[in-house]
């Protein structure tokens, strides 16, 4: 049966947000409208959830100025109101202050930091009729600074996290709740395709990393699922503007190295 909230996920053909639009439903979700850049990847990820609720798709890319305005559209003509949003779709795009250009800034700003701000624009002036909504947005561990290479996309997270917190303090009055989740290294199908095809890490890269973790493992999308659940839920009713740290290990605090330590 129906709890009767509604969802909209961005990146969701595959990932953490395919994991969370699974979540939403076997949560009870009346339905979910998946959003994806890559229109046979969604198919199939629509085809894997749709017995158990609900699904619509819209392919589209969030570099098109256009897309969270049809995409909030197409959810409240398919559902009749939005209740849950989750910014998933992301560009880890790599490039620093040597290499940075014009095109891969607009692109990582584009999808990462503009597409966010935009849907949650056009998420709260639905979500505003019920006085009711949570919008979730993934940012990254690298919002606190990230290696050269990862520069841009740093900052376009970090960037997104301001949006988060500024944006919650708008509408906590609002009835709306507003997070992010900066996300330490997870195991997912894009991080495995870059991992394996732009660094030529191993088929079994993710295992032999996570055995060096303190839990022993990677973080998956599953594991981020939860936590998006737990911030629908009415258990965390009482918080918004949050910018949650999903990693094992705390910021700028470092293993002792003997090269570092007292004589």
């Amino acid at each position: 049966m129906s709890d009767g909230r509604f969802a909209l996920v961005t990146g969701a053909a595959q990932g953490i947000g395919f994991a969370a639009a699974r979540k939403f439903l076997h949560l009870g979700f009346g339905g979910v409208l998946l959003v994806d850049r890559n229109a046979a990847k969604l198919a199939e990820a629509a085809a894997k959830l749709k017995s158990l609720s609900r699904v619509e798709t819209l392919a589209g890319d969030l570099m098109d100025v256009t897309l969270p305005a049809r995409a909030v559209a197409a959810a409240v003509n398919a559902f009749g109101r939005l209740d849950v949003v989750v910014n998933a779709a992301g560009n880890t795009e790599r490039c620093g202050l040597d290499d940075t250009t014009p095109e891969s800034f607009d692109r990582l700003f584009g999808v990462n930091t503009r597409a966010p701000l935009f849907m949650m624009q056009e998420a709260v002036k639905a979500m505003r009729v019920n006085r009711a909504g949570t919008i979730i947005n993934m940012s990254s561990m690298l919002s606190h600074g990230g290696p050269p290479n990862l520069t841009t996309y740093s900052a376009s997270k970090a960037a997104l996290n301001i949006l988060t917190r500024s944006s919650a303090h708008k509408v906590t009055r609002d009835g709306i709740r507003i997070f992010a989740i900066n996300l330490g290294w997870v195991n997912s199908d894009g991080e495995h395709a870059l991992q394996t095809g732009f660094h030529n890490m191993p088929q079994d890269w993710a295992d032999a990393i996570g055995r060096r973790m303190p839990a022993g493992r990677m973080i998956t999308p599953d594991d981020v699922a939860g936590l998006v659940a737990y911030l629908v839920s009415p258990s965390a009713q009482m918080m918004t503007g949050a910018i949650i740290d999903y990693e094992q290990m705390p910021v700028a605090v470092f293993e002792s190295h003997p090269a570092l330590s007292p004589e």
